[in-house]
């Protein structure tokens, strides 16, 4: 802006003046590539998060697939209303029902390609939303008018939109996958955060302490051990073998051949017997909650006064049941790991707060109720916490607040 300010100001037959534009211009075009690249990153974690919010979805990270909007109507039947959650992308809409846990199950994938969207007349129906697809017809109703509008208004436009891009898109789609295929080893890919994947990106299987997570230096997704057993030599990595998923080694072998055997002199991977226990833990979790020491890995203790962190002993209770468990959990870069003692190494369960909503209880009625609060998610109740006092409540729910956003 100041840039531009100056430049507006500047004579035309000042000397400065076609520096001062080209500065302009480059300035202009580093700030777009800049928005570009904040809002892929963005869409990139909506959809991860949804694939790991919906049960039954595989495959949901697609070339060019844009999240749109979602929310939750009541389908419209005889006998009563149902919610219905809804996930509109700019080709197809997943029609999903909620379910006790906060996850929500997959009953129908739409393609946007002849889907047709109407304001249909119903009796004893309110602003009723009907869905036509190729084999089905949905009925559902919004809670108010401005919400049907909305989706009406979206839903169309998204489909409108859809319909005149799948031609471009077509036509142009198989270029830009074999432009794809020729980068593929020869740049360096952006990583998923491990912290956002909860599940395999490819066979959808869910991690645990005995399912670990792994990179795929190819494409950079996240996948678990069955899907990324081969290793192949990639060009940015100065032919240096490395773990790929079964998708990029099936591309890289068509395009360049079987993989290079690795003799056990030249391979700078250790054996697996020798690895030690504490490295594998460690490619499960954030490393930075590990400090080595010889022959042992102890807990960092963490303190309010470090950015965005704050760790303690805590009373759980699942849902609305008031069976109350200590536990102690640290709360970092959006996750918060829990852990039955403080002197345990790995954290027994991890949950990314994004897209969670903290609140406190409707009702205090004890002092010691003062010291509850809520985890949310999608007006399901989640968790209740309980702390030893007030003001050590206060500090959790502000530091759960700022992690539930981006």
């Amino acid at each position: 802006m100041l840039l531009t300010d100056y430049l507006n100001n500047l004579s035309p037959d000042s000397k400065e003046y076609k520096d001062t534009q080209a500065a302009v211009a480059v300035v202009s075009d580093i700030a777009d590539q800049t928005n570009d690249s904040l809002k892929h990153g963005e869409n990139l974690l909506r959809l991860v998060n949804i694939e790991y919010s919906v049960r039954g979805l595989r495959d949901l990270l697609q070339l060019g697939r844009v999240f749109v909007k979602e929310g939750t109507l009541m389908k419209v039947s005889r006998k009563s209303r149902q919610p219905r959650h809804l996930f509109l992308m700019n080709d197809v809409l997943l029609y999903t029902y909620p379910q006790q846990d906060g996850k929500y199950r997959l009953k129908n994938t739409l393609p946007l390609t002849g889907l047709t969207v109407s304001k249909p007349i119903v009796e004893n129906v309110q602003n009723a939303l009907k869905i036509e697809g190729t084999d089905i017809s949905i009925t559902l109703s919004a809670s108010s008018f401005i919400e049907r509008e909305d989706w009406f208004y979206t839903l169309s436009r998204t489909v409108t939109e859809h319909a005149r891009g799948s031609v471009a898109f077509n036509s142009c789609l198989g270029e830009t996958r074999d432009r794809l295929r020729l980068i593929l080893g020869e740049k360096a890919p952006t990583l998923v955060p491990v912290s956002q994947v909860m599940m395999c990106m490819n066979c959808t299987s869910d991690f645990s302490l005995t399912l670990r997570r792994h990179h795929c230096h190819g494409c950079g997704r996240i996948v678990c051990r069955s899907c990324s057993r081969n290793r192949y030599p990639l060009k940015y990595m100065k032919d240096r073998m490395a773990k790929v998923c079964d998708r990029c080694y099936s591309e890289l072998k068509k395009r360049g051949g079987e993989a290079p055997a690795v003799s056990s002199k030249s391979s700078p991977r250790p054996n697996r017997s020798s690895r030690p226990l504490s490295a594998v833990f460690q490619n499960m979790h954030p490393p930075n909650i590990w400090r080595h020491r010889k022959g042992t890995a102890s807990f960092t203790p963490v303190t309010v006064s470090e950015e965005g962190s704050i760790s303690g002993t805590l009373q759980r209770s699942k849902t609305s049941k008031r069976n109350w468990k200590r536990l102690w959990f640290l709360l970092r870069d959006k996750v918060l790991y829990t852990y039955r003692v403080q002197e345990e190494k790995v954290a027994s369960e991890s949950l990314p707060l994004l897209g969670f909503t903290v609140k406190l209880p409707d009702q205090l009625g004890t002092e010691e109720e003062a010291n509850v609060f809520q985890l949310y998610h999608k007006n399901t109740l989640y968790y209740s916490f309980k702390a030893k006092d007030n003001y050590t409540a206060q500090r959790w729910v502000n530091a759960m607040e700022e992690a539930t956003v981006l």
